[in-house]
């Protein structure tokens, strides 16, 4: 189960790092969820709030700005820069706490004629919580695990496993409006939908 786990909270880091970076834009050919194949970005085939200053913020705090183009950030950086993101758009004012009422607010005022994407944005983050939050309670029995290095840097996997999570709820519930249908997508989307561990 602790190792299941693991491989959980990795797998929504590395999708959280698609979203957020955009690495990965070479096409698959088949699904084994054993083998994931390099996908396209994200943000290619589902819209979603795009990078803004909040994020850009985060990068440059986290060290991450520079590194963009010379591939994919540690999994603790990558963690720290998830937990700087919830904190500073204040949807985290309480430890692996989310307040529903900030981030409502917040995504109404920032895409106040969206309100498709803003209902399922909020739906996705709904969704994730109470999975990480039992993720967590394991994560925290297994002192050697590979949330460890995070923790000892002042941040919890929390974040970078709610992110990751809510990257790909979103991702395969992609509002019409907001999804770039094509060969690409299509079989990223696919490869999410079945082999992504279940939120």
């Amino acid at each position: 189960m602790k190792v299941k786990i693991m491989l959980q909270w990795k797998f929504c880091v590395f999708f959280l790092l698609l979203a957020v970076f955009g690495f990965g834009r070479s096409k698959a050919v088949e699904i084994d969820c054993q083998r994931p194949p390099r996908l396209v970005d994200p943000a290619q085939c589902c819209k979603d709030g795009g990078r803004d200053q909040t994020v850009e913020a985060c990068a440059q705090r986290m060290g991450l700005a520079s590194q963009r183009g010379n591939g994919p950030p540690t999994v603790e950086a990558a963690t720290c820069f998830a937990e700087c993101i919830l904190k500073q758009l204040q949807y985290m004012q309480e430890p692996e706490k989310i307040n529903y009422e900030a981030m409502r607010k917040h995504l109404q005022t920032k895409f106040s004629n969206d309100t498709i994407y803003v209902n399922t944005m909020l739906q996705a983050y709904q969704k994730c919580e109470p999975s990480v939050q039992q993720k967590m309670q394991i994560l925290k029995q297994t002192p050697l695990g590979g949330g460890a290095a995070a923790l000892r840097r002042g941040c919890s996997p929390f974040s970078g496993m709610l992110l990751g999570c809510t990257y790909m709820e979103y991702f395969k519930n992609c509002p019409a409006h907001r999804w770039n249908e094509n060969e690409q997508c299509a079989l990223a989307k696919q490869f999410v939908t079945k082999c992504s561990f279940n939120a």
